[in-house]
């Protein structure tokens, strides 16, 4: 992956991975008790390899051309992503971003891009970003897809997939750990998209 995508959670900094290695049984490992994973616990094979999928949709009180409207700012974007430090457009369709977030005990400062590989405003948009953090050497992978469409009742519906996939120093934590560390990120995004939209 190219070493180039949140308001910060304020995880405890951390010392480069030669000198503080990444342990998967912290004590923040051990606390992700079942509920919070929302899962067995037993890995799937892509999650075995370190990639990590989700899917879910949120209905907004807007119209879709509205909702893509929001999704495409990069003003906005830096409001909603979690974590987010700077989201520049550098062109029609990419981005380039710097985020910093808690992982488990270590803190990830993340620089990268993402580009909109697909797009047919305003029903539906796929992104693929990458970005690096240089303390942990991780690489992260993230292709997006998100679909809005209106609803019966006026609003407009925003489904997504998203395929995470994390190597280096983070990629060698259990994916039990990261899932709901990541999860929780996603729907932090979609909830602060939400907000954005209906409080206008």
């Amino acid at each position: 992956m190219n070493h180039d995508n949140t308001q910060a959670s304020g995880g405890n900094a951390t010392e480069s991975a030669d000198a503080e290695p990444v342990d998967a049984k912290s004590a923040d490992a051990k606390s992700v008790d079942a509920d919070e994973r929302g899962e067995s616990g037993a890995e799937t094979d892509a999650e075995a390899d370190g990639t990590l999928t989700f899917s879910d949709a949120v209905a907004v009180e807007t119209t879709p051309e509205e909702l893509w409207s929001t999704i495409s700012d990069p003003e906005t974007l830096t409001e909603c992503v979690p974590g987010a430090e700077s989201i520049e457009r550098v062109s029609e369709r990419k981005y380039t971003v710097e985020i910093t977030r808690g992982v488990s005990h270590l803190t990830v400062s993340l620089s990268g891009e993402a580009e909109f590989v697909e797009m047919d405003p305003p029903d539906t948009v796929v992104t693929s970003a990458t970005a690096f953090d240089s303390k942990t050497g991780s690489d992260f992978d993230i292709l997006a897809g998100m679909e809005i469409q209106p609803t019966d009742d006026g609003r407009a519906e925003l489904a997504y997939t998203a395929e995470v996939s994390i190597s280096g120093g983070v990629g060698t934590m259990s994916p039990r750990i990261l899932r709901p560390i990541v999860n929780r990120d996603i729907t932090t995004y979609f909830e602060n998209v939400k907000d954005v939209v209906e409080g206008e």
